[in-house]
């Protein structure tokens, strides 16, 4: 019997918080736990570990890592401190925003391996606000290179139980801290010369905009694959079900087979009766609940041999630019 059909994830207790901390020091990787999406965590200061990461997601080498650390002082292990005048104004309006689903990119320290920023002068730095995840980053005393726990461009996990499913032969333990209150990968943001939205997440290019007393347009990038990915999630085909995904407005009438439905909000019953099966988000539809609970369903309609998802859509605009963001890459098709 295969590692993956024995393996099973543990609650977080301070015993298993204890083990976690004593595979990172060892070099091994963990599951973790965070408010955005569940992590494969590695010790983000031992290359070896590191490279477990790209070799377990089957990660291209030139998409860099975040780093989480437990607060501001664990910080300056992997920053270079002190920012330059421009960037600390810049730092400075939005780091009450930590912890929570935000992750800024900074000078790296020279003290980072080259495999966690894909060879490149910064990185990306987050301080989450799970309280397993604070608990493992403080009881370790370690930088935690941690990137989503599934496959390369696959659905990200909310859930231990699809770390489990996509990772469990390649992870020495999945801590379960339930499922993930966000749902969506953080807020990316890069500091400089201009602040620039790198990936739209659950802090808002409105607020960060609000903050810089900037309109958000100046935040947002060139809609176009960057040359150099400068941090996660910026690849055109990302978070992607192996069932195809396509966009309600556009599609439902021509698709032919067994289709499954992603509604934000309750349908109508004779729209419902197009479809094989229907999952409904959100009953009002709040799009920070249609979040929550967006790539669960992707997965949980991936399973069932479906020959088409269809999905909802929404305005770009708070947390539904992070949603649109998610499923442009999903459907995304060369």
């Amino acid at each position: 019997m295969s590692t993956q059909q024995t393996f099973r994830s543990v609650p977080p207790t301070d015993d298993a918080i204890d083990s976690a901390c004593r595979f990172l020091a060892a070099g091994e990787l963990i599951g973790v736990p965070t408010e955005t999406v569940y992590g494969l965590a590695a010790n983000a200061l031992d290359a070896a570990a590191v490279r477990k990461i790209f070799a377990a997601k089957g990660r291209p080498d030139n998409n860099p890592l975040i780093v989480h650390v437990a607060d501001l002082d664990a910080m300056q292990q992997v920053v270079r401190w002190p920012l330059d005048p421009i960037t600390m104004r810049q730092f400075d309006a939005i780091v009450d925003l930590w912890p929570g689903p935000l992750t800024i990119v900074l000078p790296r320290s020279d003290r980072l391996p080259a495999e966690v920023t894909a060879g490149q002068s910064t990185v990306a730095v987050r301080i989450p606000s799970h309280p397993v995840m604070q608990q493992l980053l403080r009881r370790s005393g370690l930088p935690l290179a941690a990137p989503s726990a599934n496959r390369s461009k696959y659905v990200s996990p909310t859930t231990a139980a699809h770390v489990v499913d996509g990772l469990g032969d390649r992870v020495a333990m999945v801590l379960d801290g339930g499922a993930c209150s966000v749902g969506l990968e953080s807020t990316i943001v890069a500091l400089g010369e201009r602040p620039r939205l790198l990936r739209p997440g659950a802090i808002t290019a409105e607020t960060l905009a609000s903050r810089w007393n900037v309109p958000v347009e100046a935040l947002l990038p060139v809609d176009q694959q960057p040359v150099v990915l400068e941090a996660p999630g910026m690849m055109l085909q990302h978070y992607s079900p192996q069932t195809p995904l396509w966009f309600a407005e556009r599609t439902a009438s021509t698709l032919q087979g067994r289709i499954g439905r992603i509604a934000f909000a309750p349908l109508p019953d004779n729209e419902r009766e197009k479809f094989a099966v229907v999952r409904v988000l959100s009953p009002t539809g709040d799009l920070e609940e249609v979040g929550q609970r967006l790539f669960a369903v992707m997965r949980e309609l991936d399973s069932m041999a479906l020959d088409a998802i269809v999905t909802d859509t929404c305005p770009p605009h708070g947390v539904g630019r992070a949603i649109m963001d998610r499923l442009k890459r999903a459907a995304f098709r060369e």
